[in-house]
């Protein structure tokens, strides 16, 4: 069954792939200041949205969404702990574009559908680089986007959440926005962690073989609180409580789950 999976589910992304860069194309904005800044239309906004919601449906991933779904009036910056590439579809489908690296805007389709649904690529180092990043999400959520990033700055182990860099809060407090903090998790049928989610030891090839060979994985996505614009006055201190409540959700469920578990046995 793995193989069969595997067999029709990788050129049904292939075709969705196709079928996303030719509405991406169809959609562009004939205006040109919000081409040069890089900034998607409401139609490529849905069918971004659309194609990753997809995305996950051919994965094979059951979604289910908990906490304060935030209101399509409230842009803000999107903060979530880091697991797993499935993370950008997951969280992406609920409406948000992506902060990534320079060097992916050259990866073939991928980069092309980043950059027309409104992905920020930041190139490192060199002068006011950083200045540059801050500015281009302010434009990006100040236009009605929200812009997801990842603050532990790689992936985490299962079950756990490595600590928040302040540094990628800057945004917030250069441009006054506003947070909301989002925690992910991918469980298995016994609520424990899922294994196949891992990563660190394989290509990415090897990983997404090994995921769409599964029948199903659990993902929860749980929105938390959406941190205003202005309440705090350092980005350390928003860095901290997102981490603290998103740890919260991840470490207590994975441990409740556990507890659930021994009790039975």
């Amino acid at each position: 069954m793995k193989f069969i999976r595997i067999l029709y589910k990788i050129p049904a992304l292939i075709i969705l792939s196709i079928i996303g860069m030719i509405l991406m194309g169809a959609f562009s904005s004939r205006d040109k200041s919000l081409k040069n800044k890089g900034i998607p239309t409401l139609k490529q906004k849905q069918v971004r949205k659309w194609w990753l919601a997809t995305v996950i449906k051919i994965v094979g991933l059951n979604f289910t969404v908990k906490g304060d779904v935030p209101s399509p009036d409230q842009p803000a910056l999107w903060v979530a702990n880091h697991a797993s590439w499935l993370d950008i579809p997951v969280v992406g489908s609920m409406g948000a574009g992506f902060l990534s690296k320079a060097e992916v805007r050259k990866w073939p389709v991928i980069g092309w559908l980043g950059e027309k649904g409104g992905t920020v690529y930041i190139k490192r180092g060199g002068v006011n680089a950083s200045q540059r990043a801050s500015q281009e999400i302010a434009n990006k959520i100040n236009a009605g986007d929200n812009i997801l990033v990842f603050p532990e700055g790689t992936t985490s182990t299962a079950g756990d959440v490595r600590r928040f860099h302040a540094r990628i809060f800057a945004p917030v407090m250069d441009h006054n926005l506003a947070v909301q903090p989002i925690a992910v998790q991918y469980l298995n049928d016994k609520g424990e962690p899922h294994p196949k989610i891992l990563w660190q030891d394989q290509s990415f090839m090897s990983n997404l073989l090994g995921i769409i060979g599964e029948s199903s994985i659990n993902v929860i996505l749980t929105f938390l609180s959406l941190i205003p614009a202005g309440e705090f006055s350092e980005r350390k201190r928003i860095a901290e409580l997102c981490e603290n409540q998103i740890k919260s959700i991840v470490v207590k469920k994975i441990s409740m789950e556990s507890k659930a578990i021994s009790s039975e046995q």
